[in-house]
């Protein structure tokens, strides 16, 4: 049976018309530790983007859209569920100067592409635990991947120290199943040995890990009060030191795994709708220096 896709609630900023508040929001989500050390190992599994057809798929405010246009790549697709935050990815591109490199479409499903080859490169960070049917969002991402073509996941880890604590007190304490991590929007877990096996199935290896909050230090505070929790960013260094080392890069909160087409899959996309966005003829130079969004910026 087929989950029921879960929308955020209407004062959520993937949600709100106001750009500027909601553009200013996101970037201060993605101030934090635990994102910023995410989104550096998201940008090192990416690889180089000069020349590349990239889909981020569930953009949001199209943050990896600006990234891998600034990276250099040929065409930047973004798609979300949500018009509200594809407007602000727009909002965000344009201040960026590389709106004319991304084109963005709104869909709650995976469309296919009118272009002339698939997608070199194809991301999916923290969307899968959203996807209603899981399994045909990754069957259709890899038909639409070019031979060798990568995917970038991430998502939430079942078999990490977190969901050993969280999750026993959630799950089995409070006996609540429909606790799915931090998201209340999610629908399910994932592990690394699930993932692998999903991946496979549809003709993709995965070939690098990643995990990020091996050790918890977002805390939550039983007094009430402004925040909700405390932050021990100092015991982020274990993320930084071991989120790339086996066994520690499965073991994270976060898990992201960067999967590659398998050159023996001969079936691709076969594009029955058309939509069309305006691209450059040829790739054009980006200027990278105006947002610390970069490759070099990567510490």
């Amino acid at each position: 049976m087929v989950a029921q896709q879960k929308r955020y609630a209407e004062n959520h900023w993937l949600r709100s018309d106001d750009q500027e508040k909601a553009l200013k929001t996101y970037l201060d989500q993605q101030s934090k530790m635990y994102s910023k050390i995410k989104n550096d190992y998201v940008r090192e599994l990416l690889g180089d983007l000069e020349g590349k057809r990239v889909l981020d798929y569930g953009c949001g405010a199209g943050m990896f859209c600006v990234y891998a246009a600034k990276a250099g790549a040929m065409q930047v697709f973004g798609v979300d569920a949500e018009e509200s935050a594809l407007a602000t990815a727009r909002y965000f591109t344009k201040l960026e100067g590389v709106s004319k490199h991304c084109a963005f479409v709104k869909s709650a499903t995976f469309p296919s592409f009118a272009i002339r080859r698939g997608f070199d490169v194809i991301l999916m960070k923290d969307v899968i635990e959203h996807a209603p049917d899981d399994y045909q969002l990754l069957e259709a991402a890899s038909k639409s991947l070019n031979p060798a073509g990568i995917l970038v996941i991430s998502t939430q880890n079942s078999m990490s120290l977190n969901y050993a604590v969280q999750g026993t007190y959630h799950r089995f304490l409070r006996h609540n199943k429909e606790w799915f991590g931090w998201d209340e929007t999610h629908l399910r877990f994932y592990n690394p040995i699930g993932l692998s096996k999903m991946l496979k199935s549809v003709g993709l290896e995965c070939e690098a890990w990643r995990s990020v909050y091996i050790v918890p230090y977002k805390i939550p505070r039983f007094r009430a009060g402004e925040k909700k929790f405390y932050r021990i960013d100092a015991l982020s260094w274990v993320d930084r030191m071991l989120g790339a080392v086996f066994p520690y890069n499965r073991l994270g909160w976060n898990i992201i795994v960067r999967a590659r087409s398998s050159q023996l899959v001969s079936a691709k996309a076969r594009f029955e709708s058309v939509i069309h966005a305006p691209f450059p003829a040829a790739p054009v130079s980006v200027n990278r220096e105006s947002l610390n969004l970069t490759k070099e910026s990567i510490s």
